[in-house]
Protein backbone atom coordinates (compact mmCIF):
# COMPACT_ATOMS: atom_id res chain seq x y z
CA UNK A 1 0.00 0.00 0.00
CA UNK A 2 1.37 3.11 -0.93
CA UNK A 3 0.92 5.92 2.21
CA UNK A 4 1.90 9.22 2.48
CA UNK A 5 4.89 10.62 4.07
CA UNK A 6 3.75 13.86 6.04
CA UNK A 7 7.89 15.27 5.63
CA UNK A 8 7.68 14.84 1.91
CA UNK A 9 7.36 18.36 0.54
CA UNK A 10 5.91 19.46 -2.57
CA UNK A 11 6.92 22.18 -5.23
CA UNK A 12 4.39 24.62 -6.70
CA UNK A 13 3.47 23.47 -10.29
CA UNK A 14 1.97 23.95 -13.28
CA UNK A 15 0.69 21.91 -16.58
CA UNK A 16 2.54 23.31 -19.50
CA UNK A 17 0.74 22.69 -22.90
CA UNK A 18 2.65 21.08 -25.49
CA UNK A 19 1.47 22.94 -28.19
CA UNK A 20 3.56 21.29 -31.04
CA UNK A 21 2.21 18.50 -30.19
CA UNK A 22 -1.19 18.82 -30.64
CA UNK A 23 -3.27 16.62 -32.91
CA UNK A 24 -6.44 17.79 -34.60
CA UNK A 25 -8.98 15.86 -34.10
CA UNK A 26 -12.59 16.18 -35.85
CA UNK A 27 -14.74 13.44 -34.06
CA UNK A 28 -15.77 13.85 -30.12
CA UNK A 29 -13.51 12.12 -28.16
CA UNK A 30 -14.85 10.76 -24.67
CA UNK A 31 -12.30 8.60 -23.34
CA UNK A 32 -8.91 8.16 -22.35
CA UNK A 33 -6.46 5.42 -21.10
CA UNK A 34 -2.79 4.72 -20.63
CA UNK A 35 -0.97 1.43 -20.46
CA UNK A 36 1.29 0.81 -17.34
CA UNK A 37 4.30 2.69 -18.76
CA UNK A 38 2.60 5.25 -20.79
CA UNK A 39 3.88 4.02 -23.90
CA UNK A 40 0.43 3.42 -25.62
CA UNK A 41 -2.05 5.93 -25.77
CA UNK A 42 -5.92 4.69 -25.78
CA UNK A 43 -8.42 7.11 -27.62
CA UNK A 44 -12.70 6.26 -27.84
CA UNK A 45 -13.87 8.35 -30.28
CA UNK A 46 -17.87 8.58 -31.50
CA UNK A 47 -16.81 5.89 -34.31
CA UNK A 48 -13.06 4.65 -33.52
CA UNK A 49 -10.52 3.74 -31.20
CA UNK A 50 -7.21 5.31 -31.92
CA UNK A 51 -3.79 3.81 -30.01
CA UNK A 52 -0.62 6.29 -30.42
CA UNK A 53 2.45 5.35 -29.50
CA UNK A 54 3.47 7.59 -26.67
CA UNK A 55 6.88 8.97 -25.97
CA UNK A 56 8.22 11.71 -24.26
CA UNK A 57 4.57 13.55 -24.59
CA UNK A 58 4.18 12.91 -28.35
CA UNK A 59 1.86 10.71 -29.70
CA UNK A 60 1.91 8.92 -32.56
CA UNK A 61 -1.12 7.26 -34.33
CA UNK A 62 -0.12 3.27 -34.65
CA UNK A 63 -3.54 1.75 -35.56
CA UNK A 64 -6.98 2.99 -35.75
CA UNK A 65 -9.97 0.44 -35.02
CA UNK A 66 -13.17 1.41 -36.51
CA UNK A 67 -16.90 -0.14 -36.17
CA UNK A 68 -17.29 0.71 -32.77
CA UNK A 69 -20.06 2.50 -31.55
CA UNK A 70 -19.74 5.74 -29.41
CA UNK A 71 -16.66 4.75 -27.38
CA UNK A 72 -17.77 5.92 -23.63
CA UNK A 73 -15.20 4.01 -21.22
CA UNK A 74 -11.64 2.55 -21.82
CA UNK A 75 -9.78 0.75 -19.09
CA UNK A 76 -5.81 -0.18 -19.93
CA UNK A 77 -4.94 -3.03 -18.55
CA UNK A 78 -1.70 -2.81 -16.24
CA UNK A 79 -0.38 -6.58 -16.28
CA UNK A 80 -0.90 -7.42 -19.98
CA UNK A 81 -1.36 -5.31 -22.98
CA UNK A 82 -4.85 -5.32 -23.70
CA UNK A 83 -7.83 -3.10 -23.16
CA UNK A 84 -12.06 -2.60 -22.33
CA UNK A 85 -13.71 -0.48 -24.02
CA UNK A 86 -17.80 0.13 -23.29
CA UNK A 87 -19.91 1.77 -25.66
CA UNK A 88 -23.10 3.09 -26.65
CA UNK A 89 -24.32 -0.38 -28.20
CA UNK A 90 -24.01 -1.73 -24.42
CA UNK A 91 -21.48 -4.09 -25.14
CA UNK A 92 -18.20 -4.51 -23.29
CA UNK A 93 -14.88 -5.15 -26.13
CA UNK A 94 -11.52 -6.79 -24.31
CA UNK A 95 -8.92 -5.76 -26.55
CA UNK A 96 -6.44 -8.28 -27.01
CA UNK A 97 -2.85 -7.06 -29.02
CA UNK A 98 -1.38 -9.97 -31.60
CA UNK A 99 2.30 -10.83 -32.28
CA UNK A 100 1.99 -8.66 -35.06
CA UNK A 101 0.90 -5.41 -32.75
CA UNK A 102 -2.58 -5.34 -33.83
CA UNK A 103 -5.56 -5.07 -31.73
CA UNK A 104 -8.14 -7.59 -32.01
CA UNK A 105 -11.44 -8.14 -30.52
CA UNK A 106 -11.19 -10.89 -27.72
CA UNK A 107 -14.20 -11.32 -26.18
CA UNK A 108 -17.73 -9.31 -26.55
CA UNK A 109 -19.48 -9.02 -22.98
CA UNK A 110 -22.84 -8.56 -23.36
CA UNK A 111 -25.15 -8.08 -20.09
CA UNK A 112 -25.78 -4.93 -20.10
CA UNK A 113 -28.91 -3.42 -21.79
CA UNK A 114 -28.40 0.12 -22.45
CA UNK A 115 -24.97 2.27 -22.89
CA UNK A 116 -21.81 1.51 -20.65
CA UNK A 117 -20.92 4.63 -18.59
CA UNK A 118 -17.88 3.49 -16.53
CA UNK A 119 -15.42 0.44 -16.62
CA UNK A 120 -13.19 -0.50 -13.94
CA UNK A 121 -10.83 -3.10 -12.65
CA UNK A 122 -8.87 -4.82 -9.88
CA UNK A 123 -5.32 -4.74 -9.08
CA UNK A 124 -5.10 -8.27 -9.99
CA UNK A 125 -7.12 -7.74 -12.61
CA UNK A 126 -9.51 -11.00 -12.85
CA UNK A 127 -12.66 -8.36 -11.81
CA UNK A 128 -14.21 -6.45 -14.45
CA UNK A 129 -16.34 -4.01 -12.78
CA UNK A 130 -18.70 -1.88 -15.16
CA UNK A 131 -22.06 0.49 -14.77
CA UNK A 132 -24.36 2.14 -17.15
CA UNK A 133 -27.70 3.17 -18.45
CA UNK A 134 -29.58 0.32 -17.23
CA UNK A 135 -28.90 1.15 -13.54
CA UNK A 136 -26.73 -1.65 -12.74
CA UNK A 137 -23.74 -2.50 -11.71
CA UNK A 138 -22.17 -5.79 -13.41
CA UNK A 139 -18.96 -7.68 -11.70
CA UNK A 140 -17.75 -9.74 -14.84
CA UNK A 141 -14.90 -12.85 -13.51
CA UNK A 142 -12.34 -14.24 -15.44
CA UNK A 143 -12.71 -18.02 -15.87
CA UNK A 144 -11.82 -19.29 -19.68
CA UNK A 145 -13.24 -16.39 -21.15
CA UNK A 146 -15.20 -13.34 -18.74
CA UNK A 147 -18.39 -13.75 -17.47
CA UNK A 148 -20.85 -11.76 -15.57
CA UNK A 149 -20.64 -13.38 -11.83
CA UNK A 150 -23.39 -10.61 -10.03
CA UNK A 151 -25.33 -8.04 -10.78
CA UNK A 152 -25.95 -5.08 -8.27
CA UNK A 153 -29.57 -2.97 -9.43
CA UNK A 154 -29.85 -0.74 -5.87
CA UNK A 155 -29.81 2.50 -8.00
CA UNK A 156 -32.93 4.15 -9.83
CA UNK A 157 -31.42 6.16 -12.59
CA UNK A 158 -28.12 5.72 -14.89
CA UNK A 159 -24.92 5.11 -12.83
CA UNK A 160 -21.93 7.28 -14.01
CA UNK A 161 -18.86 6.20 -11.53
CA UNK A 162 -17.19 3.74 -9.55
CA UNK A 163 -13.93 3.56 -7.37
CA UNK A 164 -12.89 0.65 -5.76
CA UNK A 165 -10.24 1.22 -2.71
CA UNK A 166 -6.84 0.49 -1.73
CA UNK A 167 -7.34 -2.87 -0.33
CA UNK A 168 -9.87 -3.66 -2.76
CA UNK A 169 -12.48 -4.55 -0.52
CA UNK A 170 -15.01 -1.37 -0.78
CA UNK A 171 -16.62 0.09 -4.29
CA UNK A 172 -18.42 3.22 -4.65
CA UNK A 173 -20.76 4.29 -7.10
CA UNK A 174 -22.97 7.64 -8.40
CA UNK A 175 -26.17 8.16 -9.77
CA UNK A 176 -28.09 10.66 -11.65
CA UNK A 177 -30.94 9.51 -8.08
CA UNK A 178 -28.90 11.56 -6.32
CA UNK A 179 -27.15 8.55 -4.28
CA UNK A 180 -23.92 7.60 -3.34
CA UNK A 181 -23.50 3.23 -2.64
CA UNK A 182 -21.00 1.69 -0.44
CA UNK A 183 -20.20 -1.77 -1.40
CA UNK A 184 -18.11 -4.43 0.75
CA UNK A 185 -16.90 -7.57 -0.76
CA UNK A 186 -17.96 -10.60 1.65
CA UNK A 187 -15.02 -12.81 2.74
CA UNK A 188 -17.14 -15.12 2.69
CA UNK A 189 -19.21 -15.52 -0.21
CA UNK A 190 -16.79 -13.38 -2.50
CA UNK A 191 -20.05 -11.48 -3.57
CA UNK A 192 -20.40 -7.51 -3.19
CA UNK A 193 -22.92 -6.51 -0.65
CA UNK A 194 -24.40 -2.80 -0.58
CA UNK A 195 -23.54 -1.36 3.19
CA UNK A 196 -24.57 2.01 2.65
CA UNK A 197 -26.59 4.17 1.09
CA UNK A 198 -25.55 8.21 1.08
CA UNK A 199 -28.52 10.31 -0.21
CA UNK A 200 -26.96 13.45 -1.68
CA UNK A 201 -28.62 16.96 -2.54
CA UNK A 202 -27.27 17.36 -6.09
CA UNK A 203 -26.35 14.36 -8.16
CA UNK A 204 -22.42 13.70 -9.08
CA UNK A 205 -20.60 12.34 -12.03
CA UNK A 206 -17.74 11.69 -10.52
CA UNK A 207 -15.91 10.03 -7.31
CA UNK A 208 -13.18 8.69 -6.71
CA UNK A 209 -11.24 6.79 -3.60
CA UNK A 210 -8.48 7.92 -1.89
CA UNK A 211 -6.47 4.90 0.18
CA UNK A 212 -8.69 3.00 2.42
CA UNK A 213 -10.93 5.61 4.08
CA UNK A 214 -11.72 8.71 2.32
CA UNK A 215 -13.67 9.34 -0.76
CA UNK A 216 -14.18 12.69 -3.02
CA UNK A 217 -17.31 13.26 -4.57
CA UNK A 218 -18.29 16.22 -6.93
CA UNK A 219 -21.54 17.49 -6.96
CA UNK A 220 -23.29 19.04 -10.48
CA UNK A 221 -22.87 22.57 -11.05
CA UNK A 222 -21.49 23.17 -7.14
CA UNK A 223 -18.31 24.96 -6.27
CA UNK A 224 -17.04 22.38 -3.55
CA UNK A 225 -15.89 19.01 -4.05
CA UNK A 226 -17.02 16.61 -1.07
CA UNK A 227 -15.17 14.92 1.28
CA UNK A 228 -16.47 11.81 2.63
CA UNK A 229 -13.96 9.64 5.38
CA UNK A 230 -14.67 6.14 7.32
CA UNK A 231 -16.34 6.25 10.95
CA UNK A 232 -14.30 2.94 11.90
CA UNK A 233 -17.05 2.82 15.15
CA UNK A 234 -20.62 3.40 12.98
CA UNK A 235 -18.88 1.73 9.95
CA UNK A 236 -20.49 4.01 7.75
CA UNK A 237 -18.82 6.86 5.95
CA UNK A 238 -19.52 10.48 6.71
CA UNK A 239 -19.07 13.69 5.07
CA UNK A 240 -16.34 14.93 6.62
CA UNK A 241 -15.82 18.84 4.94
CA UNK A 242 -16.50 20.63 1.32
CA UNK A 243 -13.62 21.72 -0.47
CA UNK A 244 -14.05 25.15 -2.46
CA UNK A 245 -13.30 24.50 -6.07
CA UNK A 246 -13.84 26.55 -9.20
CA UNK A 247 -17.03 25.35 -11.11
CA UNK A 248 -19.25 26.41 -13.61
CA UNK A 249 -22.33 24.90 -15.43
CA UNK A 250 -21.74 20.53 -16.14
CA UNK A 251 -23.54 18.93 -18.99
CA UNK A 252 -21.10 15.84 -19.73
CA UNK A 253 -19.99 12.79 -17.07
CA UNK A 254 -16.91 11.35 -18.82
CA UNK A 255 -13.20 12.75 -17.52
CA UNK A 256 -13.29 10.27 -13.96
CA UNK A 257 -11.32 11.62 -11.21
CA UNK A 258 -8.20 10.35 -10.25
CA UNK A 259 -6.00 10.43 -7.81
CA UNK A 260 -1.95 10.19 -8.86
CA UNK A 261 -0.77 8.56 -5.53
CA UNK A 262 3.15 9.65 -6.30
CA UNK A 263 2.21 13.19 -6.36
CA UNK A 264 -0.72 13.03 -3.89
CA UNK A 265 -2.38 14.99 -6.54
CA UNK A 266 -6.65 14.77 -7.38
CA UNK A 267 -7.32 15.56 -10.90
CA UNK A 268 -11.28 17.01 -10.88
CA UNK A 269 -13.00 17.88 -14.15
CA UNK A 270 -15.97 19.99 -13.11
CA UNK A 271 -17.70 22.49 -15.45
CA UNK A 272 -15.49 24.18 -17.60
CA UNK A 273 -12.58 23.86 -14.98
CA UNK A 274 -10.35 21.02 -14.73
CA UNK A 275 -9.22 21.24 -10.90
CA UNK A 276 -5.85 19.55 -9.58
CA UNK A 277 -5.95 19.46 -5.43
CA UNK A 278 -3.02 18.33 -3.25
CA UNK A 279 -3.49 15.81 -0.28
CA UNK A 280 -1.66 17.43 3.06
CA UNK A 281 0.19 15.22 6.03
CA UNK A 282 -2.71 15.79 7.65
CA UNK A 283 -5.60 13.96 5.29
CA UNK A 284 -7.08 17.16 4.11
CA UNK A 285 -7.78 18.79 0.59
CA UNK A 286 -6.89 21.85 -0.82
CA UNK A 287 -6.80 23.31 -4.20
CA UNK A 288 -3.92 24.41 -5.48
CA UNK A 289 -4.32 24.84 -9.86
CA UNK A 290 -7.56 24.98 -12.08
CA UNK A 291 -7.15 25.23 -15.57
CA UNK A 292 -9.84 26.59 -17.36
CA UNK A 293 -11.76 26.05 -20.97
CA UNK A 294 -14.16 28.05 -22.84
CA UNK A 295 -16.49 24.93 -23.08
CA UNK A 296 -17.66 22.30 -20.16
CA UNK A 297 -17.42 19.91 -22.52
CA UNK A 298 -13.82 18.31 -21.85
CA UNK A 299 -12.91 14.93 -22.03
CA UNK A 300 -9.49 13.29 -20.54
CA UNK A 301 -6.88 11.67 -18.12
CA UNK A 302 -3.56 11.75 -16.58
CA UNK A 303 -1.27 8.78 -16.74
CA UNK A 304 -0.73 7.02 -13.36
CA UNK A 305 2.51 9.08 -12.80
CA UNK A 306 1.07 12.23 -13.28
CA UNK A 307 3.65 13.43 -15.75
CA UNK A 308 1.49 14.18 -18.56
CA UNK A 309 -2.51 15.44 -19.06
CA UNK A 310 -4.16 14.36 -22.13
CA UNK A 311 -7.42 16.18 -22.83
CA UNK A 312 -9.87 16.85 -25.87
CA UNK A 313 -12.30 20.08 -25.64
CA UNK A 314 -15.35 21.00 -28.15
CA UNK A 315 -13.41 24.29 -28.87
CA UNK A 316 -10.27 23.63 -29.95
CA UNK A 317 -11.02 20.11 -31.42
CA UNK A 318 -7.61 18.62 -30.75
CA UNK A 319 -5.68 15.68 -28.56
CA UNK A 320 -3.91 18.20 -26.34
CA UNK A 321 -1.18 17.22 -23.81
CA UNK A 322 0.25 19.14 -21.30
CA UNK A 323 3.20 18.16 -19.03
CA UNK A 324 3.91 18.47 -15.76
CA UNK A 325 6.35 20.46 -14.47
CA UNK A 326 7.46 22.23 -11.15
CA UNK A 327 8.08 26.01 -10.54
Amino acid sequence: MITFNPQMQFNTFEYQLLQENSIKEPEWCFSFAFNKDSTILAVGCQSYIKLFEFTNGKALLNQKLENTDFVRAIYFMKNSQNFISGGEDSSILVWHQDQNHQWLIFQRLTGHSKPIKHIIMNKNEDLIISCGNDQTIKFWVKQIEWVCSQTISTHTSNVLSLSINESQNKLISCSEDKSILVMELSPFTNKWIVIQRIFVHEQGKRLCFIGDNQFTFQPKNKNILELYSWNSTSKQFYLEMEIPVDSSTDTNYYFPQKFIHQKQLLINKNGNYINMLRKRADGKFIQEKAIKFNTNQIFGTMNDSGDYLVTWDQEHKQLQIRKFSEI
